[in-house]
C-alpha cells in the first residue's frame, strides 16, 4: 500500500519541482538603414536562425519582442519554427512585464536592446557578470531559471550566462564565464 501511495505522489512531486526558463537576448546584428528602425543584416539573420536552432529544443511557449524591426526579426525564426506568435512589450513597463512572464510559468524568449537586456536581468535581482553591452556585442544569452517557491508569488531565480551563434567581434570573454551555444 505504501508503494502505491509513493508511486502516485511521484508525478505530483515532479510537477512541483519543475522549473521554467526565461531566455533574454539582445536583437541580432542590425543594419544602418532605415536609420530610425533598421532591419537585421545578413549576419544578424544568421544569428537569429542560430538562436531558433538552439531554442527550438527548449519547449518555448511564449515569445516577446519590442516593436522594432530588429527585435521582431530576431524572434521571427523561432516564431515560424514553433508557430508561436511574437507578442509585443514596451520598455516603459519592464518590471510589470517581467513579473507577468514569471507568473505565466512558461519557457519564454524575450528579445530586447543593449540598453534594456541587463536592466531586465537586474530587475529580477540577478547580477550579470557584464555591466554593459557594447554596440558590437550581439552574442549574449541570459537564462533565468525560475523555480516556484512558497506559492505563486514567491520565486527562486538563478542566472546562467551563455553566448550563442558566431562570436561577436572585440568582446572580452574574460569578464564572464560562458558556454558557447553553436
Amino acid at each position: 500500500m505504501k508503494k502505491i501511495i509513493l508511486l502516485a505522489l511521484i508525478p505530483l512531486m515532479l510537477v512541483q519541482c519543475r522549473s521554467t526558463k526565461v531566455y533574454i537576448v539582445r536583437h541580432a546584428e542590425k543594419s544602418t538603414m532605415p536609420a530610425k528602425d533598421p532591419d537585421l543584416t545578413a549576419e544578424g539573420r544568421a544569428r537569429a536562425q542560430s538562436l531558433a536552432g538552439y531554442l527550438g529544443r527548449k519547449q518555448i511557449k511564449a515569445i516577446y519582442s519590442t516593436q522594432t524591426r530588429r527585435t521582431q526579426q530576431t524572434a521571427e525564426p523561432l516564431s515560424l519554427q514553433t508557430g508561436i506568435a511574437v507578442s509585443p512589450y514596451t520598455n516603459d513597463t519592464l518590471a510589470k512585464f517581467l513579473y507577468r512572464v514569471l507568473d505565466a510559468e512558461k519557457n519564454t524568449l524575450i528579445v530586447g536592446h543593449s540598453n534594456t537586456v541587463l536592466k531586465m536581468v537586474q530587475e529580477l535581482s540577478l547580477n550579470p557578470s557584464i555591466k554593459e553591452i557594447p554596440d558590437n556585442d550581439y552574442d549574449n544569452l541570459f537564462i533565468v531559471v525560475v523555480k516556484s517557491k512558497d506559492g505563486p508569488a514567491g520565486y527562486e531565480l538563478k542566472l546562467k550566462e551563455r553566448t550563442y551563434g558566431k562570436k561577436s567581434p572585440n568582446t572580452k570573454d574574460t569578464a564572464r564565464q560562458v558556454n558557447t551555444m553553436q
